[in-house]
């Protein structure tokens, strides 16, 4: 997960129970899995949204990439005509 084994976990996991105690304990894990689940949300939107972007982008570019083919090909053209070996 987080490069963290299943004994720190436990070992995290006893340490909160004793802290927060039984009666605070489920409420705060609700609240971090509220909280993970916004983030995760938060985080698939902006990945949607970049991705639209470059998909946007790579839809604009696909004319200037033609254009930049044919000029380099007219620009072979002009230098094979200009050379006369």
């Amino acid at each position: 997960m987080f490069g963290i084994g299943t004994g720190e976990i436990l070992v995290i996991l006893l340490i909160a129970l004793l802290v927060l105690g039984p009666k605070e304990l489920p409420k705060v894990a609700r609240t971090i899995g509220k909280t993970m689940r916004e983030l995760q949300r938060a985080k698939d939107e902006i990945r949607q949204s970049i991705d639209t972007e470059f998909d946007e982008y790579g839809e604009d570019s696909k004319p200037m990439e033609q254009k930049v083919e044919e000029n380099v090909e007219e620009n072979k053209d002009v230098k094979q005509q200009d050379d006369p070996i």
